[in-house]
């Protein structure tokens, strides 16, 4: 099994039918509770914006790491529901490169190697990471309305979360007011810096975008990227059949839980993958019987321990992995969580 860390998977610009740019009708913002009420409908409008409004941007995506940052630039064009281009103006290795999705299956072109690595059910989307449970999400994270602002020159509704168990803000959004689209996100560590921006730049609303934007070129290379099943809503069932000595951490920070699992061939290993979220944060628990591979290169591994076991770990950012083995057991963890707290879910693992 080979595992990349990254900050975040380039996150887009999910998706179902084209409408034109009409205002959404607002409720009062009076009291505490009217205003939550309104922070929590400006979430769910923001999550169907890109689903019926298409548009063309150009957008900003800043990574801040413990290695250093790191910039891009795209040029988006989104046709709702849910065809998505994205042009890399920078960073110039990527400069030309560019990426198409068509609902779950998404087209990275490598211009330079004339390739096309095709990888399904992918999750492509700038509201990837924060909108799959909605419910989940606001169980944890107490949503409340901030001054409102300007992005790309179009007045937003500024939505900030805050952790209802330790009190810290972890993400803020900007919502154009007139078409739901988030057009900033920004996200942050515990002690209240920014680790992840992304910004509008410009945007433009239309539904005049052709369909051969979204066509893939003709005589280039197809290769297949990571071949990942759909993962299952049932954790409990994907681990049942798995045919390993599951573990399950007997410890887990408040708010977290099992949504999803799957099963994976990576080399002929077979191997678990369960996540576990808060809705916004995630942790992902790999475990295989074969060895794993954790890809930490560019990176400078710090050896630690779990309980007895040895250890190793990479932070960037707001995300860590830690790995380890058990006897015949090789687990890694991933997740928007500091070192303290991975290992101390990992030290609940060892037995």
């Amino acid at each position: 099994m080979t595992l990349r860390l990254g900050l975040v998977s380039l996150l887009a610009l999910a998706i179902a039918a084209p409408v034109a740019a009409t205002p959404t009708a607002r409720p009062a913002r009076t009291g505490t509770e009217e205003a939550a009420e309104t922070a929590v409908a400006l979430l769910h409008a923001a999550v169907e914006a890109p689903r019926r409004i298409s548009f063309v941007a150009q957008v900003q995506l800043l990574s801040i790491g413990s290695h250093g940052s790191t910039a891009s630039i795209f040029r988006v064009e989104h046709r709702a529901p849910d065809l998505t281009r994205r042009w890399y103006l920078a960073p110039q290795n990527l400069y030309g490169d560019f990426t198409i999705s068509r609902a779950h299956t998404t087209y990275a072109i490598d211009v330079r190697s004339r390739r096309v690595v095709v990888t399904p059910h992918d999750a492509f989307g700038l509201h990837f990471g924060w909108s799959r449970n909605l419910p989940l999400l606001v169980a944890n994270y107490r949503p409340a309305i901030g001054p409102d602002d300007e992005v790309a020159g179009r007045p937003t509704d500024v939505v900030t979360l805050v952790n209802r168990y330790t009190g810290a803000t972890t993400m803020r959004l900007w919502v154009d007011e007139r078409t739901d689209l988030m057009l900033r996100r920004e996200i942050y560590s515990s002690d209240g810096s920014v680790v992840l921006q992304m910004r509008f730049d410009a945007v433009r609303f239309t539904n005049a975008i052709p369909l051969a934007t979204f066509t893939l070129p003709a005589h280039y290379e197809r290769t297949a990227g990571p071949n990942r099943e759909m993962p299952s809503n049932d954790p409990l069932h994907v681990m049942a059949v798995s045919g390993l000595a599951v573990r399950a951490p007997r410890y887990l920070p408040e708010g977290f839980t099992p949504v999803a699992a799957d099963l994976d061939n990576v080399k002929g290993v077979r191997t678990l993958h369960v996540l576990y979220s808060d809705g916004l944060r995630t942790i992902s628990l790999f475990e295989n019987a074969r060895g794993a591979a954790v890809d930490m290169s560019g990176y400078h591994p710090v050896s630690t321990t779990v309980g007895a076991l040895s250890a190793q770990y990479v932070e960037d950012g707001p995300t860590t992995l830690l790995a380890w083995s058990q006897g015949a057991l090789h687990f890694a963890l991933v997740g928007d969580l500091n070192r303290d707290e991975l290992e101390r879910i990992a030290a609940s693992l060892a037995q």
